[in-house]
Formats: structure tokens, sequence, C-alpha cells
């Protein structure tokens, strides 16, 4: 037995993929205007009684959100350029890229692409949260 446990790279790269496919909801979730979060309004009025409040939990998710998205990029920036770019277009890019579109884009082939992304998103997976994404046989 070695030192090292046996990474299995399928599952760490499914791993990445589900991670990364948050970026956008995240981003859509952080872009949210500030002012939805509205102070409770005060009257004398009698008033069923609330089940927590929805101003903290909007907040909290906001913040959780913005958490999340930071990890990602810092993730993302650990990478080399080209690592980066293929999955910058695949999952981050508000538009959806094809891997055709993205070749041309950094001047790869489509299969050159497939094979950047499949690196790319295990090196995502290591860098991520320190290897928090990587699955072990």
């Amino acid at each position: 037995m070695g030192l090292l446990r046996d990474v299995d790279f399928n599952q760490t790269r499914e791993n990445a993929k589900d991670t990364l496919a948050n970026y956008r909801r995240l981003q859509r979730i952080t872009g949210q205007s500030k002012i939805d979060i509205k102070s409770p309004i005060i009257t004398d009025m009698p008033k069923a009684p609330s089940n927590g409040n929805k101003a903290e939990d909007a907040l909290l998710q906001i913040v959780d959100a913005e958490g999340e998205l930071n990890a990602i990029v810092a993730g993302l920036m650990a990478l080399p350029l080209t690592s980066r770019a293929v999955l910058y277009y695949s999952f981050c890019d508000k538009e959806r890229w094809t891997n055709d579109l993205i070749g041309m884009e950094i001047g790869y082939s489509e299969r050159q692409v497939r094979r950047v992304k499949e690196d790319a998103l295990t090196e995502f997976a290591e860098a991520y949260k320190k290897g928090k994404l990587i699955s072990y046989k």
C-alpha cells in the first residue's frame, strides 16, 4: 500500500462539473438587487406569527452564494490559462459555449478542447477548497 490513495478520476471530474454547473445560478443570486430585502413594517394590527425572518434568510442566501462563488473563482484562478479559459467558457460565461466554439476562440480543435476540459476538471477539483471535490476508490 502506497502513501497516496487511488483517485477515482471519473467521479472527481463529475464532482467538479456539478460544482461548476452552479456558477451561473450563484451569479444570478448574488446579482439580485439588495432592494428586495425589506425591513419589517411595524404596525399595531394583529398578525399571524411568522416562521422566520425572510429578509434575514434572503441575506444569508446571498452571503452563502457569494462565498461559494468566491471559492469557485479561487479554484479557477489556480489553473493554467488554457484550462481556466475552457472551464470558464463551458461553465461560467452567460452564454453556453460548445466545444467547437471554445476551440475557435482559443485556437484548438474540438477534440483538443475535450481533452483539455477533462484535465482541467481534475485540476479544478484539486484546487477547489484544497481538494474537497476529489473522490477516492
